[in-house]
């Protein structure tokens, strides 16, 4: 028959389990991210680690990445943005630590610390938003046209016309 000293026991272990993985009791491994580029209105791809496209779409648009990568090891992408199918940008992102981990040595659980946290990967976290910016484009100067008398040209740029 059960005592209350035996059921208070058993509460104080199970509590003692369940909040010895503070990241994840509080946060989730995945996050929703808010893919932006500049200028916005660009295609994008989000490539993990292993080189596969795990999401596709125009900026600025909202993924869902998970930040757990391996066991102690957070999650790695790329972001490439891309205009009429020219890469124009990328931007390598690597998930954070998560705060919310720091509880497991506050509270004492090393069952968090050590097993629960690391494989779940909620002692990561990803950034709320990621912005590329489309470096190439603003690289590229737009091409102008300049009109000017043949009398204000030097003799060298002069020599170097050609006749149409």
């Amino acid at each position: 028959m059960f005592t209350f000293s035996k059921i208070l026991i058993a509460g104080a272990a199970a509590s003692s389990i369940l909040l010895s993985s503070c990241a994840s009791i509080v946060s989730r491994p995945s996050r929703d991210v808010s893919i932006q580029s500049n200028p916005s209105g660009l295609s994008f791809a989000v490539i993990n680690k292993d080189g596969e496209t795990i999401h596709t779409g125009t900026t600025p648009q909202i993924v869902n990445l998970s930040a757990r990568g391996g066991y102690f090891v957070p999650a790695k992408y790329t972001v490439e943005v891309r205009r009429a199918g020219k890469l124009v940008g990328t931007q390598q992102v690597t998930a954070g630590m998560n705060g919310w981990y720091a509880g497991n040595i506050l509270i004492g659980g090393l069952i968090g610390l050590l097993i629960v946290d690391p494989l779940t990967g909620a002692m990561y976290r990803m950034p709320a938003t990621i912005t590329v910016n489309a470096t190439t484009l603003a690289a590229s100067a737009p091409r102008t046209l300049t009109v000017a008398s043949i009398d204000t040209l030097t003799l060298e740029e002069r020599a170097s016309l050609v006749r149409l």
